[in-house]
């Protein structure tokens, strides 16, 4: 007894193999097409999407703004002699950001955070320092 196929039979098997051996081209033909579909759903809802806010930036109070200044102030006139280079230059950085917080905070323009360690760096601090006073923020020393 041997096997016999229907005509019917053969062309099914024969298109399941077919399948079969299509499968992994479609497989990923269809990945391909559901990725595209996924990427520009994904840009549609985002330009729908209200625009995120940046928080508003953490500001100190400008009294406490102003005590620093004070501080740090003292601490960079008092330091001159004797101290290495490294440490005043730390001390006086730290004495030029907080100055330029308090224009920050205020309002005022300024080059404190742009100018070169030198003459016009020192004028500009001395400007700085004039505008934070005009403005309420007694500084000791005020050059």
């Amino acid at each position: 007894m041997g096997w016999s196929l229907s005509e019917g039979t053969a062309v099914i098997i024969i298109v399941l193999l077919d399948l079969i051996l299509l499968i992994p081209a479609v497989r990923r033909r269809l990945l391909a097409w559901g990725r595209s579909v996924v990427r520009s759903a994904a840009t549609v809802w985002a330009s729908r999407r209200p625009p995120v806010e940046a928080p508003a930036p953490v500001r100190r109070p400008i009294e406490v703004i102003a005590v620093d200044a004070r501080r740090r102030g003292q601490r960079y006139r008092l330091t001159r002699n004797g101290v290495s280079y490294a440490k005043s230059e730390a001390i006086r950085n730290a004495y030029d950001r907080v100055l330029g917080e308090g224009c920050d905070a205020l309002g005022v323009a300024h080059l404190l955070g742009v100018l070169e360690p030198g003459e016009e760096l020192d004028t500009e601090r001395a400007r700085v320092e004039r505008v934070l006073n005009i403005w309420g923020m007694h500084l000791d020393d005020v050059a």
